[in-house]
């Protein structure tokens, strides 16, 4: 398999076949990875697939292995064996550049642990190979030792059907980011295509039937199954079970007599039987051939396309019993009555029922005329040729006379209103007895309705037919001429009829009798054993859309839900039992269960052995459906959409959220409120002291990315690289020059803190480490240029007596609040929260030199609360202003006067001087003070 890294000559994959005696040689030629025609997700598909479809992977790299092409090898856990091909290596340098290749290898390798991709992907082995020039000898005669390595691996695939089969398997689970077991996968799809197949398979012993015949055939070999389809005589294969829209009953009577039909004209006509019984037993026997040979031949149809796979899986086994159901169906369809007709002494071939206790709901039926056929036995009455036909019922008993003179008595039969009557007295003309009697003669039946009538767990049964014990014998239980117990086993799903030939067997002894059929039967039960028996990732849906709870947010996303349930047992029940012993279990031997813990964002289960003795669980993780974003503010910018907190994260894939986050920190609520009070919280979380929503009266703490994961018990799902960025500080540089670029096309380079997240603030006075960039003047240390601006911010605040009033109140829900509203529920207490905010975002801008905030307050006198403080403590800052209630006159002046004294007495020429002042009274513009303090300022530079 060729590939190429950077150089592009292919689109997609091109595919040769070389066709040997020995095998098929299937060569693919993969488009270089990290095209410019080609998004990241598809080179990792294009690796994925190359490496799962493959024996040997020749991968042409242009002497280069990093962290980039690792993130191309993420996932999967099949077992090619990977060449690295290093090309256009002289003969000198072999020897050189491929141990310093593999020392690449070993440390990317080591700094990834068990999860990097040559384990986790290339099972099969690692090969280095220095590929000479091209112009070399030595280049071809490489070609013979890259044949020995591919000769030495073992054939993937038994046949070419095999093959395309596993590659479209293999790009639709591609497709729909489906990591399970492929074997797993190829054993759903075959049961599923034989399943789908059962019908037909049944009904005609066929595949298809239109628009031309297709037989039953091994799917991987395409050899037909042994044994010829069934035909008659018109060519066609046997259709033997209704479709669903076929009537049942009908349908086997127009079949039954087609099949009849062909058994009469090639065996044995039944009007030409002188004995029913015997007739019938080889016409049951014929039927019991055809249906033997379609099913022994459909399940070898199934044995031959499940043999390669595990016959103890679930799936197998579930087709097995559907196979099974199906067969039952089929051989109880034919198995015929036998009971007398209704009309005449033949026996009934109508089916027993093969949906209900093996009685059909119409009468009896011979299915004939039910007219006798023999010639009359008076023969010498007759002088014409041939012999007239019995005038008497098929089947009855007695000799055969016919209606065209009077060989016998002919009266009607005393006892022509019971069940098995004749009709007309068999006695000679002229008996002198007085009783006339049919060809029945003293056995006449009874015809009550037979005393066979229970309650079983499947319902009620009446037996439908009539007494045959004599009418002239006293008898108050009634039995009919069925001899065989015709009530269903017991076991659920199971349609067969009791084992018994005691048609009476329900009432026999004290005890209560159990119509078990004497077969094993198939468990239907769950599995008990501790853990998820099958766990599948599928698509819901190819796409759904988020609407988010800003307007206009509109979020259209693939949502993948994890699949997961307990099988089906796979035990047997032995014959006559309810129950197998032991635990109800899908696999007897080596059974694997999944691990019951579900991620708590996307609620996909462990796909660990239950029980697993590593303490961390491990998914593939899906959906964020038990997941609502939360933040600083109530609305923010994630990945593009604009979000507010609340909104769900059913949008975003759990192995996904952080990356797009890029360094971050996570919100959770705080686990031990003392700790935080008294400042013992570890080093992966910091407290939050104001309240945030959702609940905003729930304490919540920032935590780190690895306490994230460590709280869920769950893997870590990013790769070692992804861990350690995220395990650094998320404070940006705020210069400007991060925020924008000379070209648009190219993105701006940003500039984060270096130190580790949540570190201990650094001194802004103190040397940067390793004496290179800067240190903010929050204690951030950044890899950038030393920025040069930085402010003395002087405040100049009115609070006179009219900052009392209470049209303008501090803003809820905003930082200090809570502390505002005990004293400056008012037009000041708005101010000095205004103030702290805009301290605060002075602060989290992190200049290196720090700004400077003096503050003055004025009504008709002047006082400092402080002066030239920086940001570090803004508790401090805040408490020195709020001891100061709105109260007195106003003067402008005093207050400006002031300001200039600060700037003055605090100057800095590193320092830009700036004054805020507010007020809401009038009063004369201090121009002259304010022009002082200008020309001051200029002349100290």
């Amino acid at each position: 398999m060729g590939q190429q890294w950077y150089v592009r000559c292919t689109e997609g994959v091109w595919m040769s076949l070389v066709n040997t005696k020995e095998c098929i040689y299937v060569a693919l030629d993969f488009e270089g990875l990290r095209s410019l025609e080609r998004t990241p997700q598809e080179d990792m598909f294009l690796t994925l697939f190359n490496t799962v479809v493959s024996n040997l992977i020749l991968y042409k790299n242009q002497y280069t292995i990093n962290r980039d092409a690792s993130k191309m090898f993420q996932k999967f856990q099949d077992g090619a064996r990977l060449c690295i091909i290093i090309k256009d290596v002289p003969e000198t340098d072999k020897n050189g550049i491929t141990k310093e290749f593999q020392l690449k290898l070993d440390k990317l390798v080591a700094e990834e642990g068990g999860d990097n991709f040559i384990t986790k992907m290339y099972g099969g082995g690692l090969s280095i190979i220095a590929w000479p020039v091209f112009h070399d000898v030595a280049w071809f005669k490489k070609l013979s030792k890259i044949k020995i390595k591919l000769d030495e691996q073992e054939t993937k695939y038994e046949n070419a059907k095999t093959f395309l089969q596993n590659t479209k398997v293999i790009m639709a689970k591609l497709k729909i980011c489906d990591w399970s077991s492929l074997n797993e996968n190829l054993i759903h799809i075959r049961v599923a295509t034989l399943k789908r197949l059962l019908p037909i398979a049944v009904s005609y012993g066929i595949e298809q039937k239109d628009p031309i015949i297709e037989p039953l055939v091994n799917h991987d070999s395409e050899e037909p199954i042994d044994g010829p389809i069934d035909f008659l005589n018109d060519g066609k294969p046997i259709k033997l079970f209704p479709d669903d829209d076929d009537h049942d009953d009908e349908f086997f009577i127009q079949l039954s007599e087609y099949l009849r039909n062909h058994f009469e004209k090639t065996t044995q006509p039944r009007k030409e039987s002188s004995d029913d019984n015997e007739w019938f037993s080889n016409f049951d026997r014929f039927l019991k051939d055809i249906i033997g040979h379609r099913t022994s031949r459909v399940k070898n149809w199934y044995l031959e396309n499940t043999a390669r796979f595990p016959q103890d899986n679930s799936d197998i086994t579930d087709g097995r019993y559907a196979l099974d159901q199906k067969i039952g169906e089929l051989t109880r369809l034919w198995t015929l009555c036998g009971l007398t007709c209704y009309q005449c002494g033949l026996k009934c071939v109508k089916n027993c029922g093969y949906n209900e206790n093996h009685d059909h709901k119409e009468n009896h039926d011979c299915l004939t005329d039910h007219k006798c056929h023999f010639p009359c036995h008076f023969t010498e009455a007759h002088n014409d040729n041939p012999t007239p036909e019995c005038r008497h019922k098929a089947g009855h008993k007695g000799k055969h006379a016919c209606a065209k003179m009077i060989h016998l008595c002919g009266k009607a039969c005393f006892l022509i209103d019971k069940l098995n009557c004749q009709k007309v007295c068999s006695k000679e003309i002229g008996h002198d007895d007085g009783e006339h009697l049919c060809q029945s003669k003293r056995n006449h039946y009874c015809g009550k309705d037979c005393s066979l009538s229970i309650h079983n767990t499947k319902g009620d049964y009446r037996c439908p037919n009539k007494c045959i014990i004599s009418c002239e014998e006293e008898h108050d239980f009634h039995h009919c001429e069925n001899k065989i117990c015709p009530i269903q086993c017991p076991i659920p799903d199971c349609k067969e009829r009791c084992q018994s030939d005691d048609h009476f067997h329900a009432f026999s002894g004290s005890q209560q009798v159990n119509h078990f059929c004497g077969k094993e039967h198939q468990c239907r039960k769950l599995c008990e054993e501790d853990g998820i028996c099958n766990v599948l990732t599928e698509p819901k849906k190819q796409e759904e859309t988020y609407r988010g709870r800003v307007e206009g947010t509109v979020i259209t996303y693939t949502k993948y839900i994890q699949v997961s349930d307990k099988l089906k047992c796979n035990k047997k029940i032995p014959p006559n039992e309810f129950e197998h012993t032991g635990k109800h279990t899908h696999k007897e031997e080596g059974v694997f269960h999944y691990c019951d813990k579900q991620c708590p964002f996307c609620e996909y289960f462990c796909t660990l052995p239950y029980g697993h003795q590593q303490q961390i669980h491990d998914t593939k993780h899906g959906n964020m459906t038990q997941t609502e974003f939360t933040g600083e503010d109530d609305e923010f910018v994630y990945a593009g959409h604009n979000l507010r907190v609340g909104d769900q994260g059913t949008f975003v894939l759990c192995n996904c959220f952080c990356k797009d986050l890029g360094r971050h920190r996570h919100i959770d609520y705080c686990q031990n409120e003392e700790n935080c009070r008294l400042g013992n919280q570890s080093r992966d979380m910091q407290h939050i002291n104001v309240k945030v929503s959702p609940n905003p009266d729930k304490p919540k703490d920032f935590i780190s990315h690895k306490l994230f994961w460590e709280r869920t018990g769950f893997k870590d799902p990013y790769t070692v690289q992804e861990q350690q960025e995220f395990a650094k500080c998320d404070h940006e540089c705020p210069d400007e020059k991060h925020l924008k670029s000379g070209s648009t096309s190219v993105p701006p380079t940003k500039s984060f803190c270096e130190l580790q997240l949540f570190h201990a603030q650094l001194c802004p006075e103190s040397k940067p480490p390793n004496d290179y960039g800067y240190i903010s003047s929050d204690g951030h240390h950044f890899n950038c240029e030393k920025l040069n601006t930085a402010f003395h911010i002087v405040f100049v605040l009115d609070y006179s007596i009219s900052m009392s009033e209470q049209d303008i109140k501090p803003i809820q829900d905003f930082p200090i609040y809570d502390d505002l509203t005990k004293k400056h529920n008012n037009r000041i207490g708005a101010v000095y929260q205004a103030v702290y905010l805009f301290m605060n975002t002075r602060k989290n801008s992190a200049k290196i030199t720090p700004d400077s905030i003096s503050l003055i307050l004025f009504n008709h006198k002047t006082i400092v609360p402080f002066e030239y403080r920086d940001l570090t403590n803004l508790s401090d800052v805040l408490n020195s202003m709020l001891k100061y209630e709105a109260g007195g006159l106003t003067d402008f002046d005093s207050a400006i006067q002031k300001a200039g004294i600060l700037i003055e007495t605090h100057f800095d020429p590193t320092k830009v001087n700036v004054i805020i002042f507010l007020s809401d009274g009038e009063c004369k513009t201090p121009t002259n003070q304010l022009n002082d303090i200008c020309k001051q300022n200029k002349e100290n530079g």
